[in-house]
């Protein structure tokens, strides 16, 4: 077949001409059917074809510009310049020419195309224009052919003329389309391929890594010393092949449209096993399906939805998609859900959308047109807002924050699903959830744990979701996981059989290459089919079988397939219509085609009016597609989906502000990477900026800190070249998200940029409120002294004029840093000057903190009635309703009654020594942090239970909790939380009696303490420090760990932890027989008990006294005194220590009781489970 472009003779049957690329079938431009050239009309629909259409004859078909994984060979002749010498012009043509030509059949013979003849080189392409399955391993074949089609070239030319051969093959992505008018490739690929020629062997084929790995197991090849190539910088890895490896033959298969479930009984059983017990304990319960790409998860869950719709009693079964542009849809899936609950579709109006949820929400709650229904109406709002409704003003409450509204949130969305499940059982199905954010998947821990109404929530996620969440789930009994392993070869077998025709062999190799996946499996069966390939050309990898389904698509249906793989794996048709231009037809056609070929399926019910849904197949699909489009081609279509989404939301952008900052985004990112003219990146880079911002809005609000994060910092490298103040603003919200997520650096870095433009624009507000940003992230480094230059520096831009918020803050920062630093005078007058501030301006919030701080400092200068007092104000405060909250807004501040609580439990335990009282504050405040989802006070507030259960020796407690905090802490990158968790595990290893390792936790979480400025957890780690060294025999470590303590308690103002260390320092020294040392240390903690009526204080001050008395008995009868007070403080294992000590005393005044006392001491310990501490008893009894 003659190609009419450029005259060359092609093989019969080829589609595409293999000198300049182009199309060679003349198709009839209505239906697709090839036409012979000199048809007028179509044979098949009568269309007018040509010159019968009344215009000229089409030539052929030129092909776009793609992104492609190609691999390319250049063949070099040797001897070419010898012969030329001595031979004519003429002669030498002829015969390079014959000696070329003999090369290209190679190519041809295994299906690449021969790209150009230079002088005497050949370069081909195998992967572009059609992309087959194992291009890498036709290419080498093709260069060993070559070598060995030498032998025949040289015996037939003249005796004289001996040429020898050098090949290089290189697989890698290029940019493939016309250079001019011929078809041909570009990229850094063609170039190595060409040095690989240039460094190769003569009478050798030379390959890079990537065709090295890809044609492996077909070819023998030897590795060489890696090469220095010509601008490459570094060497590059090469190998030498030798021979081709035996391949065993497939025959051809025609498939079967329907792929049956296949090896998945005991998953399917066992998902509606457990939905029986929902149903009979009306109780939740969250399973999550795990397994890679393809492996039939979406399958599992359709069948289970089929079984359970044939049920007596029907549950309602809603699924929800978390998309695969990532984590930037922040409870997109939950949206789809309720959404889909209330009939709600995107050509409804911002008011009708708003109306059906909330109908839909009075009906399920009940009580409308009363306060029960006043408070669904609430509930509403608050899911409304979620997911991107507008709702009335009414409903919208001024000034709230993040946490609250998180908070807020959880709870409505909690009572909503527990109505819906009380109506009939309910199954939630969320696919792909390892693209969800944070957000999404605490939502689903959160209805999976406190929802009381038969609710099964299956989650569809890929081992990535078990790598970022380890405890996915939680560990809790009402929590499944399953993991659908590959198929067996007998299941793939019967699946592969199933999808061909009655009676046909099953090729082998499709069982061996699908590696078990289901997907690949059906799709290399259908590849078989589908491409009329032969055995040798079945798929390596699921992505060259898409990449080579794809090329086998007529080129409309492709560019089609193309286009929506822009707008993501789920699309609507009128998002195609561009490409239809005035024929519609033509689209519905080419949709119908693909859903036959299996490309496309049908999505679910749609959400625009009047549009159809389609979905890819698999996302896979989606992927290769859209990576074939240039970098240019992709940014322009972003931009057209994202103009045809905001078209399509009206006023109701909100909605789907991730999405469109996702389009833009895209757009102004692959538009600067391709070089796009300014004035439509420009364009581009607006769009992306304004929507970006917006969508990190949204998810800082809803505490989805990452989320936030990456689309601020996208929406910053999308500011066009003029949008230097957009950048600052956009900066310092990316500034606040990072300090939250732990990115100390960053947060400064970026605040730093801010801080330069504000001052530039004098702005002082903004300039003092950056000052005190910056100051509380240089005080989480550690950096205390660089943090109160910032805090003053703002204080001194503000302090002369009016009352400001911003100087109300600046005060309470400093007041925090003092309070943790131990600075308690500065912490007071700082406190104060926010306190008088906070009352001009009507703020009870930081009214409420500085009580707090307040409380915090007298209760560390032993003023305790005072501390109390302050405390409790705090707490009172932070329940007084707000008057900014309009109706309808949660009446209680959430986060300022957290943190009052926090530091009223603290005082209570440490300086009151009420543990009961203690715990029930902590617990409050967890419950509050849990039910709003502040991850940080979650953090300390674990840990803090933590400690309380150490007191108990409820050891199983301490483990709960702390593993609990840990793990929050360590997952949200809260670094500077994370010296309480790992100070508590240093105390789980002393009671193991690991003393090693929990030496180096102690001194982990002493490091970390100091720099954040933490001092009272600096002590704690260091008296945890002394104990564990003080047990293992090391008493001057020991001492020196008390010093150190004893140092951060004068420094910070920490008395009554300073007593009980130096009691403890007394210990250590009479137990190094430093009498004199002890006894005065024993005296000093005794006069600050005294004088300060610290119980802690009294009973660690008893016990240096009782070890340090002169008469045995009368110390034992101190020491016994010691062990009743702490008995009274509810510390048995204290208790018991003092008991440990006085039988030592006795046992070294030669006493007989004393062996008594410390085998009692020992029973008390060995049943309070620190059992190297009762074995240490008992050998001293024995000795």
């Amino acid at each position: 077949m003659s190609c009419a472009a450029c005259g060359t003779e092609n093989p019969a049957g080829a589609r595409f001409c293999m000198g300049c690329g182009a199309q060679l079938e003349h198709r009839c431009p209505s239906c697709g059917t090839p036409a012979p050239r000199e048809a007028r009309f179509c044979m098949n629909c009568g269309a007018a074809l040509g010159a019968a259409a009344g215009g000229p004859r089409p030539g052929p078909e030129r092909l776009p510009e793609e992104r492609r994984q190609v691999t390319v060979l250049f063949a070099d002749l040797s001897g070419y310049t010898a012969v030329a010498e001595r031979m004519d012009p003429e002669a030498v043509k002829a015969l390079v020419d014959r000696v070329l030509m003999r090369l290209g059949e190679e190519v041809t013979r295994y299906g690449g195309t021969v790209d150009k003849y230079i002088g005497d080189n050949v370069m081909a392409i195998f992967g572009a224009p059609v992309a087959h399955e194992d291009d890498e391993e036709r290419a080498v074949r093709a260069g060993l052919g070559m070598q060995a089609a030498m032998g025949d070239v040289n015996a037939d030319g003249p005796d004289d003329v001996h040429f020898e051969l050098r090949v290089g093959v290189n697989t890698g992505e290029v940019l493939a389309g016309a250079v001019g008018q011929a078809y041909t490739v570009v990229g850094d690929t063609v170039n190595v391929a060409a040095r690989l020629q240039s460094a190769a062997r003569p009478g050798s084929v030379t390959v890079g890594e990537r065709t090295m790995r890809a044609s492996g197991g077909a070819v023998h090849y030897e590795q060489l010393e890696p090469l220095e190539l010509k601008g490459k910088s570094e060497p590059v890895p090469a190998w030498e092949a030798v021979a081709v490896r035996a391949r065993q033959a497939v025959g051809r298969a025609a498939p079967a449209r329907e792929a049956p479930l296949v090896g998945r009984t005991h998953e399917l059983s066992t998902l509606e096993t457990i939905f029986e017990r929902v149903e009979l304990e009306r109780a939740p319960h969250l399973v999550t399906l795990v397994g890679e790409a393809g492996v039939g998860k979406t399958r599992v869950l359709r069948e289970l939805e089929r079984q359970l719709c044939t049920r007596a009693v029907t549950p309602t079964f809603r699924t929800g998609r978390c998309l695969p542009y990532g984590s930037g849809i922040v409870f997109w899936a939950l949206g789809e859900v309720l959404r889909d609950e209330c009939g709600i579709v995107d050509s409804d109006s911002a008011e009708e959308a708003w109306v059906k949820l909330r109908d839909y929400a009075l009906d399920l709650f009940g009580g409308k047109g009363t306060a029960v229904g006043e408070e669904a109406e609430r509930k509403t709002a608050l899911i409304a807002r979620l997911i991107g409704l507008e709702v009335p003003a009414e409903l919208v409450p001024v000034g709230e924050d993040p946490e609250r509204l998180r908070e807020s949130f959880f709870a409505a969305l909690r009572a909503g699903i527990e109505s819906m499940a009380g109506r009939r059982p309910l199954v939630l199905a969320f696919e792909d959830i390892h693209w969800a954010d944070d957000g999404m998947l605490d939502a689903i821990e959160h209805l999976a744990q406190w929802v009381r109404a038969p609710l099964l929530l299956v989650c569809l996620a890929r081992d990535e979701l078990l790598d970022r969440r380890p405890s996915w789930g939680g560990g809790r009994g009402s929590a499944t996981q399953l993991v659908l392993e590959p198929l067996t070869t007998v299941e793939t077998e019967s699946l592969v059989a199933a999808l061909l025709p009655e009676g046909e062999a099953v090729p082998p190799a499709v069982v061996e290459r699908s590696g078990g996946n289901p997907l690949f499996a059906e799709e290399m069966a259908r590849r078989i089919a589908d491409g009329g390939m032969e055995a040798t050309e079945l798929p390596e990898t699921i992505q060259a079988v898409l990449a080579a389904r794809l090329d086998a698509l007529e080129p409309f249906e492709r560019r089609l397939v193309q286009q929506a793989a822009v707008v993501g794996r789920t699309f609507w048709e009128g998002s195609l219509a561009p490409l239809a231009g005035s024929d519609p037809r033509q689209l519905e056609r080419a949709l119908l085609s693909l859903q036959e070929k299996d490309i496309l399926a049908p999505g679910a019910e749609s959400q625009l009016t009047g549009e159809r849904e389609l979905a890819f197949k698999h996302v896979l699909i989606r992927d290769v597609a859209y990576g074939m489009l240039p970098k240019v081609v992709r940014a322009r279509k972003h931009f057209e989906v994202g103009a045809f989404l905001e078209e399509r939301a009206g006023d109701r952008t909100d909605e789907v502000v991730s999405l469109l900052g996702e389009h833009y985004g895209r757009a102004a990112t692959l538009g600067r990477e391709g070089g796009l003219p300014m004035d439509e990146l420009d364009r581009m880079q607006r769009r992306a900026m304004q929507f970006l911002e917006q969508a990190g809005d949204a998810g800082a609000l809803l505490f989805a800190n990452r989320e936030a994060a990456e689309h601020y910092r996208h929406a910053r490298q999308s500011c066009p070249q003029d949008g230097r103040p957009d950048g600052v603003r956009i900066g310092e919200k990316l500034g606040d998200v990072s300090l939250r997520l732990g990115r100390v650096d960053e947060a400064i870095a970026v605040w730093l940029e801010c801080l330069d433009w504000h001052r530039i624009e004098e702005d002082l507000e903004r300039v003092a409120d950056l000052h005190r940003k910056i100051g509380a992230a240089l005080s989480h480094k550690g950096e205390r002294k660089a943090a109160i230059e910032h805090y003053q520096k703002g204080i001194n831009l503000l302090k002369d004029g009016p009352p400001r918020l911003e100087l109300v803050r600046l005060y309470e920062e400093a007041a925090w840093l003092y309070l943790h630093t131990g600075d308690n005078m500065l912490a007071i007058y700082a406190s104060e000057k926010a306190l008088r501030l906070a009352e001009r301006l009507g703020e009870t919030r930081a009214a409420s903190r500085a009580h707090g701080i307040f409380g915090r400092v007298f209760g560390r200068i032993g003023d305790t009635e005072k501390a109390r007092q302050n405390l409790e104000r705090a707490v009172e405060l932070a329940r007084t309703p707000r008057a900014d909250l309009r109706p309808g807004a949660p009446r209680e501040d959430q986060s300022e009654t957290i943190l009052a609580l926090s530091a009223l439990g603290r005082h209570l335990e440490v300086s009151e020594a009420e543990v009961g009282a203690a715990r029930v504050a902590y617990e409050e405040a967890l419950a509050l942090a849990e039910k709003m989802g502040s991850l940080p006070a979650q953090v300390e507030l674990h840990a803090s239970l933590a400690q309380l259960a150490v007191y108990g020796a409820d050891w199983e407690q301490v483990e709960r909790s702390t593993e609990a905090s840990a793990e929050l802490a360590e997952r949200e990158g809260l670094v500077g939380k994370l010296c309480l968790p790992i100070a508590l595990r240093g105390v789980l290893r002393w009671r193991e009696g690991n003393l090693e390792e929990s030496t180096v936790l102690f001194h982990r979480a002493h490091e970390l303490a100091e720099q954040v400025g933490w001092s009272e957890l600096a002590f704690q780690a260091l008296f945890g420090l002394a104990t564990a060294l003080r047990d293992s025999g090391d008493l001057p470590g020991a001492q020196a760990a008390l010093d150190r303590a004893l140092d951060v308690c004068e420094r910070a103002g920490l008395i009554a932890q300073s007593i009980q260390a130096t009691a403890a320092r007394a210990v250590i020294l009479m137990l190094a027989h430093r009498r004199e040392a002890a006894v005065e240390a024993a005296r000093e903690a005794s006069e600050l008990a005294e004088r300060l009526h610290y119980p802690i204080g009294r009973a660690a001050a008893l016990e240096a006294q009782g070890i340090c008395a002169e008469a045995p008995e009368a110390g034992a009868k101190l020491l016994a005194e010691a062990a009743d007070a702490w008995s009274d403080l509810d510390r048995p294992l204290e208790a018991a220590r003092a008991r440990l000590l006085a039988g030592q005393v006795l046992v070294a005044a030669g006493a007989e009781r004393g062996r008594t006392v410390l085998v009692d001491a020992a029973d008390e310990i060995e049943g309070l489970g620190v059992h190297h501490l009762s074995e240490r008893a008992r050998t001293l009894a024995a000795s």
